[in-house]
């Protein structure tokens, strides 16, 4: 790898972790809107968990021939490099077609570490060329010997699903398939400046709503050191200990997380992406994590106005589609939306202190309820009028809001086992106005 490659990700991960990084969301109309990432803890599910959603999911992936040159038009990662013949009479060198290189004698080199990459395939996924490295191609190349050291590193994690993959597809043909799209992704993002689109971008900001900048950046230098370690190795020793390395470095938090997300791209389009990641495990506690740290929803409709993310020593820029401005957060001094038809006599105060002085007791054995409830996230995104407000607070039987209450304490099937007070943190205003709206109806309150 070049070293003005390597001086740019070094300069992009040491000036990232020692300033404070920035998330740009930009519609292209107007100022985009900066949003300061606030200090979020990863998330973490168990192996049980994870073995689930990927046999769900990897039903959808499809076996391919080549691999990693599926992955690099799945993911967009530009062409770099190829095959070529030096041409004698003409001085220069010729680019090769694939399947024209079966006569090209292979070095010592080379037939040796075809031969210890055989051997593994062996001893960990059966005879035969089990990644697809060698086809149409006489030895490992660039791609590939990056494509075995990803390998090496995500080996537990693989592993230990080598049953679950047995159960619905050839296991050797998914790992290849998977390997060659974790390793297009890892050099995606260490090309200078990388621009993610489509559903390299989701996997982009799946991966930092389950594991948070900070790990994201370390894992980029951790790609970045591996590419460098693999490109001087002349040895399937030196290239397992770079994977070895790699993977102390993920370790199996994040291992699984990229096997997941690489797992559910595989099988999607961006929108059928876009419409799986807020339901996969832990998609609770990640949007928290989306919210806190990227500023933007983590939800289907918000995924889906993705146009692209881009890295760079500042932070991250998110594309967004035109008029999509509704799908990002709000700053927190930003007056929060009313998003229904206000009603002759409709009053917003400052703060609930404000509306009862004004509006008085809610009545004999009554309380006041908040429709969309004044938690303080809700305050901090919506601002208090859009809580304080005569449409949103309404007077209910005591009793009754003694229940609601409780039910918003409550873990339910709807919330993917996270308390609903807590997973509506992750809505918006207009999506929790509706379950409000839904819950006073469950509990006779309303028609």
């Amino acid at each position: 790898m070049p070293p003005w490659v390597r001086l740019l990700l070094l300069l992009c991960v040491v000036g990232c972790s020692g300033t404070t990084k920035v998330v740009r969301l930009d519609t292209g109309q107007g100022t985009p809107i900066v949003h300061t990432p606030s200090r979020a803890e990863p998330i973490d599910w168990d192996e049980d968990e994870l073995k689930a959603a990927v046999t769900e999911h990897v039903r959808k992936v499809r076996p391919v021939a080549h691999p990693l040159e599926h992955a690099r038009q799945l993911l967009g990662v530009p062409e770099r490099s190829g095959w070529f013949r030096y041409e004698g009479r003409s001085r220069r060198l010729i680019s090769s077609e694939a399947g024209s290189l079966q006569n090209l004698r292979l070095l010592p080199a080379d037939e040796e570490l075809n031969r210890h990459y055989l051997l593994w395939c062996e001893r960990t996924w059966g005879p035969g060329d089990c990644l697809r490295l060698l086809v149409d191609t006489p030895v490992l190349d660039g791609d590939g010997k990056y494509a075995l050291a990803m390998a090496i590193a995500h080996g537990a994690v693989l592993g230990g699903m080598k049953e679950e993959f047995g159960r619905v597809v050839s296991p050797t043909a998914v790992v290849a398939t998977l390997v060659g799209t974790l390793t297009m992704y890892a050099v995606l993002l260490a090309l200078p400046e990388p621009v993610s689109k489509g559903v390299a971008a989701l996997m982009t900001l799946g991966a930092v709503a389950y594991l948070g900048w900070d790990t994201v950046w370390r894992l980029v230098d951790g790609w970045l050191v591996m590419m460098e370690e693999v490109d001087r190795a002349t040895t399937f020793r030196e290239i397992q200990a770079s994977g070895e390395r790699l993977g102390e470095v993920m370790g199996t938090r994040a291992a699984r997380a990229f096997v997941m997300l690489a797992t559910v791209a595989l099988g999607s389009t961006t929108a059928g992406m876009a419409s799986k990641l807020p339901t996969l495990p832990g998609a609770g506690q990640a949007a928290l994590v989306a919210e806190a740290q990227l500023g933007i929803r983590y939800t289907t409709p918000a995924l889906a106005q993705v146009e692209s993310v881009a890295l760079n020593t500042s932070g991250v820029s998110i594309s967004l589609a035109p008029n999509a401005m509704a799908m990002a957060l709000r700053p927190p001094d930003a007056a929060g939306p009313i998003a229904h038809a206000k009603s002759p006599g409709f009053k917003a105060f400052k703060s609930m202190r404000d509306f009862k002085k004004e509006m008085g007791s809610a009545g004999a054995g009554k309380n006041w309820h908040h429709v969309v409830e004044q938690t303080q996230g809700n305050l901090n995104r919506f601002g208090p009028e859009a809580l304080h407000n005569t449409e949103n607070v309404i007077a209910i039987e005591g009793e009754i809001h003694v229940k609601i209450s409780a039910f918003y304490s409550s873990k339910q099937k709807i919330t993917g086992g996270m308390v609903v007070r807590e997973w509506l943190r992750t809505k918006s205003y207009e999506e929790q106005r509706e379950f409000g709206l839904t819950t006073l109806r469950r509990f006779g309150v309303i028609p």
